[in-house]
């Protein structure tokens, strides 16, 4: 298990945050996390003791404590989930992992790819450009014509 030390200050070192935690026992590993694209401190950071005990020791009395006059937030850290930061929905939805089935194949479901001549394409017939074209499979809906195709105006549409 480790503890998760919240808001804490910017300017904090490993130093100050082992420190704090060396009353109530061991300190194994010290972490503060940094920001992938400057560098800077993240504002947490993650302790480890020696023993789970000391750890509910030192969660218990450190509730409410202070570092550089900001009220840390201490707890349990949680186990890490995949993927991390951003946006996370709760409840229901989300995605799902499907099994690999080489029947079904990759990409956008409901499309089929029709890029440079495979099977009979409206390049052949004329409605055009050679180019990638995709459809929706079973010929519903629109089909994503390549841009600067003009369409053809129905016969007596002339002003």
């Amino acid at each position: 298990m480790s503890i998760f030390v919240g808001n804490l200050p910017f300017r904090a070192e490993q130093e100050d945050v082992i420190e704090l935690f060396a009353p109530f026992g061991d300190v194994v590993n010290c972490s503060l996390p940094l920001e992938r694209d400057t560098g800077r401190k993240r504002g947490f950071a993650f302790v480890e003791m020696a023993d789970p005990a000391m750890e509910e020791r030192a969660i218990e009395a450190l509730q409410g404590a202070e570092m550089m006059g900001r009220p840390l937030r201490i707890n349990k850290a949680e186990p890490r989930g995949g993927g991390g930061g951003g946006f996370h929905r709760r409840g229901g939805g989300g995605h799902r992992a499907v099994e690999s089935d080489p029947a079904r194949p990759s990409g956008a479901r409901g499309w089929e790819d029709r890029s440079y001549g495979g099977g009979s394409s409206w390049a052949e017939e004329g409605g055009f450009e050679a180019g990638r074209t995709r459809r929706r499979r079973g010929g519903a809906g629109p089909v994503d014509r390549p841009s600067g195709m003009e369409t053809e105006e129905p016969p007596g549409a002339e002003d």
